[in-house]
């Protein structure tokens, strides 16, 4: 009797269900959800499906002269720094600004003052703005003292002298007063008036008043007599020395010029002082013109400086290049920084930014989340080899020369992540929902900004534009070119040889392409168009043990999704 063969039928094995991006493993044993590469495609709207990422517009059609390294929006006022100039809206409305390529813009509304201004920090100048005019931060005190003698008859009897601020009212309240002038000399006076002239104006047009103070006979505290317009250069003081009001405030000082600021238990923080780059000041409460020279947390030492810092849910955070600092308190028991438990900190101020589950900042190993307190959580697992200097699946990593370029943003449950590899800038963007990364190219990302107000995702680019990501089917009418590679797969035993006779593509929309690897080999190219089929394309007769699909492409604004790929081979008899 004759002994039965066993007859070998084809094999399927697939591929599908992407999330992300894995760098770490081998593309033979990536996960079922990784993918090897995935170039502009957008792995976050369905979760398991490559779609064709969406495009960007011009916020504004005219580019500005340098690359945007800041962006900001204040309900309808849009500011960009491009260079060392700062635009409101595309129009030049501050010159100078310093060369360091890092400027912040704060809103703030001050005590007794009815307008929101936009604050501006930055090492070269410290200044304000109110989407109409640009006015210095704090008002500098006056310089010379007043003429102080003896007038009239009147009532005044002892010695006295004089000192005046310079004051910015809004309406009949002070918005805010600087600093006294220097001291006049003291006069006695015998039942007389005090005649006192010499009282400068200011330059500064936000000065609209000053407020003179004068001691009690004999006395060495100033209180409150009188106030004249900015204008007005003499006076005359007459008030009993009872009838004077409140002490002149001797600690309304300007802030110092340092580019990061941030608000916090309604003081203003101030950071990256260059003569103090440990110092972390803050200003009076409610008062972010006046920031009393006793005012600052010394943290750490000069030799590693604060880079940024952030305000949370009740407390805020700073971070210096090699460790980060928790600070909590009030103006009432005093501010306190207590270093944080995982001692890691940032070599790119620019890119960091608080979310939904707290701050997120790049360090040398990682994009990290922090609440300044626990232990940090890395983020980018299966991406490192971008932080190491590695280049994986044609991925090139970061280049640490160019930290001035790194900024992050959240939006829509998504985390963005600006970087450049030297040759160009990259978009790595990470959805909160499966925990993966895929990346962007063809945005010239230089920073990023989400206006909340308007729902958009701002970036700011290389090329002098404004840009709302994530918006239209284009990138300001040019085709998207999307490109991935799918993880190795063996259709079972690695070890086995096999015959691939058929290979499957699983996709909608527009023309894909992609090619067939069999043993790392290339085989031949494979086209699938319009919507999902079961058309078996013939794999020529090569035999191997392992299978890869790689440079799956397309290029278009068309709406595209890939779902997979799948392969039929017959396994051989082993060895």
């Amino acid at each position: 009797m004759p002994i039965p063969v066993p007859v070998k039928t084809y094999q399927r094995e697939a591929v599908g269900g992407f999330l992300g991006v894995n760098l770490r493993r081998d593309t033979l044993s990536l996960a079922d959800g990784d993918v090897a590469r995935a170039i502009n495609a957008d792995l976050h709207r369905t979760p398991g499906v490559l779609r064709l990422r969406q495009g960007r517009t011009r916020e504004f059609q005219t580019a500005l002269a340098a690359a945007i390294r800041t962006l900001a929006v204040q309900n309808t006022r849009r500011y960009q720094l491009a260079g060392t100039v700062l635009y409101r809206a595309q129009t030049s409305i501050l010159t100078g600004l310093h060369a360091d390529l890092l400027t912040t813009i704060v809103p703030f509304r001050p005590l007794n003052d009815t307008t929101t201004w936009s604050f501006i920090a930055d090492r070269a100048l410290m200044r304000k703005d109110d989407g109409t005019n640009v006015r210095t931060w704090g008002i500098a005190a006056p310089t010379a003292a007043p003429t102080f003698a003896a007038g009239g008859a009147g009532s005044l009897t002892g010695a006295y002298t004089v000192r005046f601020t310079y004051v910015r009212l809004d309406g009949t309240a002070i918005a805010h007063e600087s600093n006294p002038s220097p001291t006049s000399a003291s006069v006695t006076l015998a039942s007389q008036v005090g005649s006192i002239s010499g009282m400068t104006a200011s330059a500064d047009a936000q000065v609209t008043h000053k407020r003179i103070y004068r001691t009690l006979a004999g006395g060495a505290s100033w209180l409150f007599d009188q106030q004249i317009t900015n204008a007005t250069t003499t006076a005359t003081t007459s008030i009993a020395d009872g009838s004077l009001g409140a002490a002149i405030e001797l600690d309304n000082d300007l802030p110092p010029n340092a580019p990061w600021a941030f608000a916090f238990q309604e003081h203003m923080f101030l950071l990256r002082d260059p003569t103090n780059p440990h110092y972390l000041r803050y200003s009076k409460r409610f008062r972010p013109e006046s920031f009393p020279t006793a005012n600052f947390l010394e943290i750490g030492n000069p030799a590693d400086p604060l880079q940024s810092g952030v305000a949370l849910s009740g407390f805020a955070g700073v971070l210096s290049r090699l460790t980060k600092y928790r600070i909590f308190g009030n103006s009432t028991s005093g501010f306190v920084a207590l270093e944080a438990l995982s001692s890691r900190g940032t070599p790119a101020p620019q890119a960091i930014t608080v979310t939904s589950r707290g701050a997120v900042f790049v360090a040398r190993d990682g994009l990290f989340l922090t609440n300044f307190l626990e232990p940090d959580q890395e983020l980018t697992t299966t991406i490192q080899s971008l932080f190491y200097g590695e280049t994986i699946n044609e991925m090139p990593p970061i280049n640490w020369t160019q930290t001035a370029a790194m900024s992050v943003a959240e939006f829509k449950r998504r985390l963005y992540f600006g970087y450049s590899t030297g040759a160009e800038r990259m978009l790595a963007v990470y959805s909160q929902d499966t925990g993966r990364w895929y990346f962007y190219q063809q945005h010239p990302v230089q920073t990023l900004f989400v206006d909340e107000v308007a729902d958009q995702l701002l970036m700011g680019g290389e090329d002098g534009l404004t840009w709302v990501l994530e918006n239209t089917a284009a990138d300001d009418g040019s085709a998207i070119a999307l490109t991935a590679d799918f993880p190795e797969r063996a259709v079972g035993n690695p070890w086995v040889k096999k015959l691939f006779g058929y290979l499957r593509l699983d996709t909608e929309g527009g023309t894909v392409n992609a090619d067939l690897y069999i043993d790392g080999v290339f085989v031949r190219t494979y086209t699938s168009t319009g919507t999902r089929r079961r058309l078996l394309q013939r794999v020529p007769q090569v035999m191997g043990q392992t299978w890869q699909v790689r440079n799956v492409r397309y290029t278009g604004t068309e709406e595209v999704k890939i779902h997979g790929a799948e392969i039929l081979a017959l396994p051989l008899e082993e060895a």
